[in-house]
């Protein structure tokens, strides 16, 4: 990419990985080869004021054609998903139902959707895993897809039959006995199909089956262990939403000075351990490392994965997952993602392209008269006064603006770093036209005012997301009885634009985790009213020197931290033993407040995290009134209650144990 002699290196470097995060991606070599085919582009370019007219420059330059847009993904193989289903078929005959179960994904996410009954197969086949694992809620949910994948009609009864065995393990009878009408419908239908033995075996094992869901009672001869899955409690917002920012709680509100831009304040009392927000993504995209263990749609951990019908890049959690992103943005990606990645994009360059394709040329073409960039205005409500878009939310609209207008520092931006994001933006923006995404066909080398527009919204999108996205992570715990060991997994990024408000501070009053992409942001420390809240973009002070903060924040988000911690220059952790008092010293409270710190500290330890935040956010609210920090004991709390906090999001164990394995074969 193109580089200045007048910018600090780590700072570009730092705005460069934003773009091109890929070494062996071929953007870099694309941008020396147009620049170089274009020896006088920065005359003009320097005039130019807005994106639109850079992406429009862009597209006309020498070279630019030289990037041949073709389909380029993972595309599906029935050799390989033959393969991996015959393999599948021996590791159950083994019962080795775990490993089964991940051959028959294989062989499912390889397999076409139409034109052949390996997928069919290998989902029903995956179903008696389940089944035998004890995840009854996926085995039903692969037998209702199996079905409608076109299982055998002959077959069709071993499903109805599991389906039946699942729901009486549920002690649900009433459904289990409709199911297993179905299966004796089914026998029935096609008994011509069945020799003698097998016939009079089905009729048989229906026969006994519906014996025992008459008399509710369960199946002796199998040892089902089923599995309940514990999901994640969202939190409500403190005190009810504000009226203005639905996804932020009236405890806090947004204010603009010159200073530091917009930013959160108190509006009232704010306690440690309050619920200040809770937002969906506007857009989220996974870690390309991600694609084969996550949802592509929900970001849930696969476990039992639904294949795209076109490509075999990505998984989703459930058939509604997979129906809610063909529908909407996966169409635009399915058969250019491997290209998109060879380009080596970034994730924010994917959310940037995710952004757009998540809603349709018609929403953009009705919003563009608001499309007017201000970054200090915190309230978009009022253009939606006149608001009417069929199809489309105004909750969508609103939070697409507030988006748009969140800060991407155009003014500070360098002339190559201005060029490689308007030259990314037109690379983005074939691919977009090759996709279909534009109504009107138009050559593959010649742009209409729509494209270029849309381009332009792309670019505004990267610079924005530069300084705005927000990581997205998994809780991981090696054990269910103890909080250690942890850590925190990043699967992928997205962008929230209420939570976007909160500025930056070394010494954080919240922390976030996640609940799928859902982030929620809560309180550590408490805060007075006219106080601002902030949070952290990666910086702490007890573990970073000042001056290794400074560079960090510097050169990734353009801007000089003057938090108390940085401005009172606070040392690290361990060397933080001064008590600093708020008013007379009072050694007997803080040593009695010590204990419940301490029964915070072992209900964590113990895996007890409801326990865990109680005693920690009554010790963090009340020290607070007797000291300031920084103090060691009181910077512990606050970082075992953000990992409570963390406990509370999405969590997933190292567990590895396998459910009781019985009878049944096919």
């Amino acid at each position: 990419m193109l580089k200045s002699k007048n910018v600090d290196d780590f700072r570009q470097r730092c705005s460069e990985v934003t773009l091109q995060s890929e070494e062996q991606g071929h953007f870099s070599s694309f941008v020396r080869m147009v620049a170089e085919a274009n020896p006088k582009f920065r005359e003009t370019f320097d005039e130019l004021s807005t994106d639109e007219e850079r992406v429009y420059y862009c597209t006309m330059l020498n070279k630019v054609d030289h990037m041949i847009v073709k389909p380029v993904f993972k595309p599906k193989d029935l050799e390989v998903a033959k393969a991996k289903r015959a393999e599948g078929n021996s590791a159950y005959q083994k019962k080795r139902y775990k490993q089964a179960m991940m051959l028959y994904t294989m062989s499912a996410m390889k397999a076409p959707s139409t034109g052949d009954d390996t997928l069919a197969y290998s989902i029903a086949n995956r179903s008696a895993c389940l089944y035998y694992m004890g995840d009854l809620k996926r085995c039903l949910a692969d037998i209702e897809f199996a079905l409608a994948q076109g299982y055998p009609a002959q077959l069709q009864y071993k499903l109805y039959e599991r389906k039946a065995k699942c729901f009486v393990h549920q002690k649900q009878f009433d459904k289990a006995k409709t199911a297993l009408i179905s299966a004796k419908k089914n026998v029935e239908a096609n008994k011509d199909k069945f020799d003698d033995k097998k016939l009079s075996q089905a009729i048989k094992s229906l026969k006994e089956l519906l014996a025992l869901i008459t008399q509710h009672k369960g199946i002796d001869d199998e040892v089902i262990v089923a599995e309940e899955e514990e999901s994640p409690v969202q939190p409500k917002l403190t005190k009810g939403c504000n009226k203005k920012m639905q996804d932020l709680s009236n405890l806090v509100k947004v204010e603009h000075n010159e200073d530091v831009g917009r930013h959160v304040i108190a509006a009232k009392h704010v306690k440690a351990g309050d619920t200040l927000a809770v937002e969906e993504p506007f857009a989220a995209v996974l870690y390309q490392d991600k694609l084969g263990s996550n949802c592509d749609n929900c970001f849930s951990k696969l476990r039992a994965a639904v294949p795209c019908p076109n490509c075999a890049g990505v998984g989703y959690c459930s058939v509604a997952c997979r129906d809610q992103a063909c529908s909407s943005f996966h169409k635009y990606e399915c058969q250019y993602n491997v290209l998109i990645q060879g380009l080596g994009s970034s994730a924010l360059v994917r959310l940037a392209y995710r952004i757009v394709v998540s809603q349709s040329l018609k929403f953009f073409n009705n919003i563009k008269h608001n499309l007017n960039v201000d970054e200090k205005q915190s309230e978009i409500d009022s253009l939606a006064l006149h608001y009417s878009i069929p199809g489309v939310s105004k909750a969508t609209y609103l939070s697409y603006l507030s988006m748009f207008n969140l800060v991407g520092l155009d003014g500070m931006r360098w002339q190559e770093d201005l060029f490689n994001r308007a030259l990314m933006s037109v690379c983005l923006l074939k691919i977009l036209k090759s996709t279909q995404y534009f109504p009107n066909k138009s050559d593959q080398n010649t742009f209409t005012s729509d494209e270029v527009f849309i381009g332009s919204l792309m670019m505004r999108h990267m610079n924005v997301l530069q300084f705005n996205a927000h990581e997205i992570y998994e809780f991981f715990r090696g054990d269910r009885s103890r909080m250690k060991p942890f850590k925190n997994n990043l699967i992928g990024v997205g962008v929230y634009p209420q939570a976007s408000y909160f500025n930056h501070s070394c010494h954080p009053g919240t922390t976030r985790y996640n609940i799928g992409k859902k982030l929620v942001l809560k309180s550590l420390t408490p805060i007075l009213p006219g106080q601002e809240v902030c949070e952290n973009y990666g910086q702490v002070f007890y573990l970073k020197t000042k001056t290794e903060r400074q560079k960090e924040l510097s050169g990734r988000y353009w801007f000089n931290c003057e938090c108390i911690a940085c401005s009172e220059d606070w040392p690290l952790l361990k060397e933080n033993s001064k008590v600093v008092w708020k008013a007379d010293k009072n050694q007997s409270a803080l040593d009695d407040l010590k204990t419940v710190f301490d029964c915070g500290s072992d209900f964590m330890e113990h895996g007890q995290g409801k326990d865990a935040v109680e005693s920690l956010t009554e010790y963090i609210n009340e020290v607070y009134k007797l000291v300031d920090p920084p103090l060691e004991t009181v910077i512990r709390a606050e970082d075992k209650l953000r990992t409570c906090f963390n406990n509370m999001g999405t969590v997933l164990f190292q567990d590895t144990a396998l459910k009781i394995n019985p009878q049944e074969k096919r």
